[in-house]
């Protein structure tokens, strides 16, 4: 029988990255130099000082070209490079560039008060001694001109010239150049000499020479100036700490992955998001009428107790499983990246759950059914009593999720946790209230209402990991819950209103004017933005706030959270105000219709696996996109590897595959190493 033919990898082009999964995992240490290389690296660091006082010597052009070459490598945010080198040998130059820092020495010694002689004493600058100067500027660019990760952080171009600066300054360091840093001098006064236009601000003047002193510290120390703080001092574990402040102000690494409102929970809450209820809040919850009203049964309250006495803290993501499962998408028969959006939901369902999605996934699909009291003014098509009979419908396997859940084989409870009316057949009862109240005539909920919401969303979320399912789906049911969408994103962002506003299940411009009034109305009355549950208590809706709770009861349990639309986009933005361990766990399945679904997807760092202009709601979205990551799955799973297919990879040819030669010594015990094209 004729062998079939070999599958080999082809060679890595030069430029990119030679390595493969398998070393990386077999030697995680593998970048490392040689321990004499680290040790000079080091001596660079360490032995770095500001000169002040210099030889006459020109520094040779070979010299120069490394140092500024140092300079050039620096990393820049979005690759923008934006420094920009002026080198200054003129006498008459620099005499002028002295006379500024001269000028600004003095007036700047005026604001030293008592300290101003011993600021005089100090020699702070050699322009004129130094037989070079290098104006490190930094050029904005045009302003219209976007650049890879400056939109937030415009400062970022001056942060990347400070990179250069170092760059250039500690390889003078290692070929004993002397390199000071002068400061004394106003920016336009400087730009205005050497003719630097407006888009573009002088960061440094360094002055570049062969040193005429060999300062074993910084000058300032020796000079008693100041002092260098301990590194202790300059440290600090996972959230900001003053200085002096004790343990007792200090942060765990557990309460820095929460929102704030979570931190309190580590104090003895039970519940997720669990706050006390205040004396305004004690009045409201008295203060109710019937439509928005808590009952809380015995059943409702058996239900919170016990999931109380079963709470855990957030366990933390897996992130060897994730680094597994990538390791594994750069072995397969395929070029690296390939798969594209699918690799990376690989490496964030192996992140949550502790593996790579099953080649067959089985959900749990949570829909939570509730009422809101705003549609009186108009925000819906439909009265509150057709939530009750969509509600039934979907138990019945009538609806898009009833179909697609029993077509998948998935576990489906349907949970009334705010129906106006009696709980319909087949709906599982955990009402929390008899619906929300109206937000624009006073808070939709109770503390104790979004408290109960939250809990009981928790155990839902739990009946369904019982099942032993692979993931939690979220789905809601409920007239008017698009407004409430809408009004909660608004309240937790600040989105304008007009941006978080659509159609919803089919409204007519007339009817979506009518609904922008009312989320305007709303975060007139309630402001914005909000903390998540201040912003649930405000504006939200009861479904949203279970669906909120049982999320964070899937990152306890180590459960992928596959969202729907906007309405459940939106709850899951609120847990993860509350406890920002959350956003872990979540996929979104798709891109609704909703224009506000965008802007949440954007605030929770999600990108949507499909875009069907679907606005159906009920989980229908989420559970069409379960077969796409089964089939995800099931490539990582089921594809070959290199080395699964026969691919015969001895020494050599590996090291051929690289472009590598074989070294003679171990580099690390500081004997030859690869040549440069291998390193």
């Amino acid at each position: 029988m004729a062998r079939e033919p070999r599958i080999r990898r082809p060679q890595t082009q030069e430029g990119f990255d030679r390595s493969r999964a398998a070393e990386r995992r077999a030697d995680p240490e593998g970048w490392r130099f040689a321990e004499a290389e680290l040790a000079a690296v080091r001596r660079v660091i360490t032995a770095r000082r500001d000169i002040r006082r210099f030889r006459p010597d020109p520094v040779q052009e070979d010299v120069l070209e490394r140092l500024l070459g140092a300079a050039h490598s620096a990393p820049s945010v979005g690759l923008m490079q934006p420094w920009r080198m002026i080198l200054i040998r003129d006498a008459a130059t620099r005499s002028a560039v002295r006379l500024l820092a001269q000028q600004q020495r003095i007036a700047q010694a005026e604001r030293f008060g008592m300290r101003a002689r011993q600021f005089l004493d100090q020699k702070i600058e050699g322009i004129v001694e130094a037989p070079l100067g290098i104006v490190v500027c930094c050029d904005h660019g045009a302003a219209d001109v976007e650049v890879l990760g400056r939109g937030t952080i415009p400062e970022t171009d001056i942060y990347s010239t400070a990179c250069a600066i170092e760059n250039l300054w500690l390889a003078a360091r290692a070929e004993g150049v002397g390199v000071g840093w002068v400061s004394f001098y106003r920016k336009q006064d400087l730009r205005a000499l050497l003719g630097i236009p407006s888009r573009a601000d002088p960061i440094a003047y360094l002055c570049v020479g062969w040193p005429d002193e060999r300062p074993v510290r910084p000058g300032l120390e020796a000079a008693g100036w100041a002092q260098r703080m301990r590194l202790e001092e300059v440290v600090m574990q996972e959230r900001w700490q003053e200085r002096g402040e004790g343990s007792a102000g200090s942060a765990s690494s557990e309460e820095s992955l929460m929102g704030p409102e979570a931190m309190a929970e580590a104090g003895g809450h039970a519940a997720f998001g669990e706050t006390p209820m205040g004396p305004e809040a004690m009045a409201e919850a008295g203060g109710h009428a019937a439509f928005g009203e808590t009952p809380m049964g015995p059943e409702a309250t058996a239900r919170i107790a016990v999931h109380a006495a079963s709470r855990r803290r957030p366990v933390p993501t897996d992130r060897r499983a994730a680094i597994a499962a990538r390791d594994r998408l750069d072995e397969l028969v395929k070029p690296a990246g390939s798969l594209g959006a699918l690799e990376a939901l690989i490496e964030r369902w192996a992140l949550i759950s502790g593996a790579p999605p099953p080649p067959s996934v089985k959900a749990g699909v949570l829909v939570c059914t509730a009422d809101h009291g705003h549609v009186l003014h108009g925000t819906s098509l439909f009265d509150a009593e057709v939530s009750s009979q969509v509600a039934a419908a979907a138990a019945r396997r009538e609806t898009a999720v009833g179909v697609l859940a029993a077509r998948g084989g998935h576990e489906l409870l349907i949970a009334d946790v705010g129906l106006r009316g009696p709980t319909p057949e087949g709906v599982l009862d955990a009402k929390v209230a008899t619906g929300s109240a109206d937000m624009l005539a006073r808070p939709a909920l109770t503390d104790e209402q979004v408290r109960t919401a939250l809990s009981v969303g928790e155990q839902l979320c739990g009946e369904l990991a019982d099942r032993r399912v692979d993931c939690l789906v979220l789905g809601e049911i409920g007239v008017g819950n698009s407004t409430t969408a809408a009004a909660l994103l608004c309240a937790l962002t600040g989105l304008p209103p007009a941006a978080a506003v659509g159609r919803g299940s089919g409204l007519d411009a007339q009817g979506v004017r009518r609904k922008l009034a009312v989320v305007s109305e709303a975060m007139k009355r309630h402001g914005c933005p909000l903390p998540g549950k201040e912003a649930l208590r405000r504006v939200g809706g009861i479904e949203l706030a279970a669906l909120a709770g049982a999320a964070g009861e899937a990152v306890r349990r180590r459960l992928p959270v596959i969202l729907d639309g906007y309405a459940t986009s939106v709850a899951a933005l609120a847990a993860v105000k509350i406890d920002a361990t959350v956003g872990e766990a979540l996929l979104a399945s798709h891109l609704s219709a909703e224009p506000g679904h965008r802007h949440v997807l954007s605030e929770l760092g999600l990108e949507p696996l499909l875009d069907l202009r679907l606005r159906l709601g009920e989980a229908s979205g989420a559970l069409l996109a379960l077969p796409l990551i089964a089939a995800a799955g099931a490539l990582h799973r089921e594809m070959g590897t290199f080395e699964e297919s026969g691919v015969q990879r001895a020494a050599g040819l590996q090291r051929a595959a690289r472009g590598e030669q074989a070294p003679t010594e171990d580099p690390r015990a500081g004997g030859s190493v690869a040549p440069p094209e291998a390193s």
